[in-house]
């Protein structure tokens, strides 16, 4: 029979002492609320599609919250039980449920209108509908939350250098299978009555992307070594700990997968294109809201 180490009992006991009604009520509300915004009669839900042609500030925020199929709903239904219930998991950890409890709550009333609104800096006749832009602002939560867990329970670097690290890493992940998609299906744009192909000017602007976002990774890197970290020591003593490095490895899995399936190479599902721009908004935006005000603010880091 395994034995149970005292570093996973102390990670429960941690978890369930720090752990409220209050925040799993929270967490489920969005949920409840997505399932029973598409319980709406069809056309009612059509009206709060946000129409870049004719935007208004109800669409707007509403936008984000409805759902015009089941597939996409379930999605992100998914994608929302993979990345709230791991990015709760690391706040608790790490005292961090206060700050989780205001980034959550902040993120969600605020970044639906934020990212309708970024949406229109390219001009197309299209709309927006769904929840995965605001899906991606709380992913993009997930790159503080893990480098403070493995500051605090690894020594893994200072939070505010791997931070930055894993979201670049992200960044780059994300422009790798953008890259993808645009050589494989090319890219046109409407001119009038005929389209243009920008597949060429797209490649060479993501081959340079790519190759200054890998040239930020090596810097990061080179502090992260700066700061005296022995990596074989830091990892045989992580390993250790049992729950902890668990925890972690499921964090950084859930890190790098999410990508993949909000970034995929064929952008278009069941005849709809996926936005892909609105995506990388997202996650952009989170990690950098979240990031600015943890470092402005360092009182929102404490229990």
């Amino acid at each position: 029979m395994a034995s149970i180490t005292p570093d996973a009992v102390g990670l429960r006991r941690r978890v369930v002492a720090r752990s409220s009604l209050v925040d799993v009520g929270l967490i489920l509300a969005v949920p409840a609320v997505l399932v029973a915004v598409m319980a709406l009669p069809l056309p009612i839900r059509e009206a709060l599609v946000f129409e870049y042609a004719r935007p208004t500030v109800r669409t707007a925020f509403f936008s984000s919250f409805v759902h015009l199929g089941t597939e996409h709903l379930a999605v992100n239904l998914l994608g929302y039980a993979l990345v709230v219930p791991v990015a709760y998991l690391l706040s608790l950890t790490t005292g961090s449920q206060r700050q989780f409890r205001v980034v959550f709550v902040s993120l969600l009333l605020t970044c639906p209108v934020l990212l309708a609104y970024l949406n229109l800096t390219i001009v197309r006749q299209s709309a927006s509908v769904g929840f995965s832009g605001l899906l991606l602002t709380l992913y993009g939560y997930l790159p503080l939350l893990l480098a403070r867990h493995l500051d605090q329970e690894f020594d893994v670097g200072t939070e505010r250098t791997t931070a930055p690290l894993l979201f670049f890493a992200g960044v780059t992940l994300i422009s790798v299978l953008t890259l993808g998609a645009v050589l494989t299906f090319g890219v046109t744009v409407p001119n009038g009555a005929v389209s243009v192909s920008v597949t060429d000017v797209l490649v060479k602007t993501l081959v340079g992307l790519i190759a200054a976002l890998l040239l930020i990774l090596v810097l990061y890197g080179v502090s992260l070594a700066e700061e005296g970290i022995s990596l074989r020591s830091d990892i045989r003593r992580a390993v250790a700990r049992e729950g902890h490095f668990e925890l972690a490895v499921a964090a950084l899995v859930l890190f790098l997968a999410l990508p993949v399936t909000t970034f995929p190479v064929d952008p278009v599902l069941n005849g709809r294109v996926l936005n892909l721009y609105v995506h990388l908004l997202g996650y952009a935006l989170g990690f950098i809201s979240v990031y600015t005000m943890t470092v402005l603010d360092p009182v929102l880091s404490d229990a």
